[in-house]
């Protein structure tokens, strides 16, 4: 199922109203008291927070809260990542639903590269794409590839495409109000905020999306599962039972643990991409060992 299958919410969904109140209510906070809180702990809340927003705006993309698109995209448009646009962030989600999941060149969100993309790597680069296969390396250097790798691509479209060009002049403006409310008004140290919200918060939406896929044949789902307790079910908004959401990419995600178990979608994601007892098991995997290989396993299969 994909993009098609979204569908119109019929009243207000008050569980991700109180998301997005806590989302922006939380870096409010911090704006306004950083200076009284240990700076470890402003970084870590700064990352949390961010990993907390990207799950609201990938809700939002698939057409949540509330019956009004305008409402929707209010709540979350505004580029506290500084880096990414939310209809760059949105036509690209869409778009990764869409087509066959891990391809590289086709799959906009794979972290798989293709033979002919590693026989042309140097020994330096990789070494960078194994080590961004574990989960130390996503953690570490996964925040330095994959947003100015989608970055600059994005720029040299954009100086042949005027809807590109549209879409990072806005974000541009929208990211300069951004940082003069956060280093102007609140005084929030440049560090601060680009180490905490920008770089650990791409770390934390990174221990989500790890393990998400992985490239097996057909028919078995290329969409894993990852069991969670409250904590990481409220922070990825559940979007770690991911083969339940490619299934249902319409469906709420305080219903996707119900979901998850009508369908069996458990056993489906152990026979396919993998069903894991919570982030402590893919922790203590993947920390140092690869996830996989850099190289798609099936690109002599894949469809073009």
């Amino acid at each position: 199922m994909g993009t098609g299958d979204a569908r119109v919410p019929k009243s207000i969904e008050w569980p991700t109203v109180l998301v997005a109140l806590g989302c922006w209510g939380g870096w409010a906070a911090l704006l306004v008291w950083h200076e009284s809180i240990p700076w470890p702990l402003v970084l870590a809340a700064f990352a949390l927070l961010c990993g907390w927003y990207m799950s609201l705006q990938h809700e939002v993309i698939h057409g949540h809260p509330t019956p009004w698109k305008a409402v929707n995209v209010a709540l979350a448009w505004m580029p506290l990542t500084l880096w990414l646009p939310y209809r760059l962030y949105r036509d690209t989600h869409l778009e990764h639903h869409e087509i066959e999941l891990t391809v590289p060149g086709v799959d906009p969100e794979s972290f798989y590269v293709s033979p002919e993309t590693w026989a042309a790597a140097s020994p330096v680069r990789r070494t960078l794409l194994r080590w961004n296969r574990t989960l130390l390396g996503r953690w570490v250097i996964g925040p330095f590839l994959g947003p100015p790798a989608l970055i600059w691509s994005e720029l040299k479209l954009a100086l042949r495409d005027p809807v590109r060009a549209r879409t990072w002049l806005g974000h541009l403006v929208a990211a300069g109000v951004v940082g003069w409310v956060v280093f102007g008004l609140a005084g929030v140290p440049v560090w601060m905020y680009l180490v905490g919200y920008v770089y650990l918060g791409m770390s934390v939406t990174y221990t989500r999306s790890f393990v998400e896929h992985l490239a097996v044949p057909a028919p078995a789902t290329r969409s894993a599962v990852v069991r969670s307790g409250w904590f990481f079910g409220l922070l990825f908004l559940n979007n770690n039972l991911h083969h339940t959401h490619h299934a249902l990419p319409a469906a709420a995600w305080f219903r996707l643990p119900r979901l998850t178990r009508e369908m069996g979608s458990e056993q489906l994601a152990a026979d396919g991409a993998g069903c894991y007892q919570g982030y402590r098991e893919v922790i203590r995997r993947y920390l140092l060992r690869p996830f996989s290989e850099p190289v798609h396993p099936l690109a002599d299969r894949v469809s073009s």
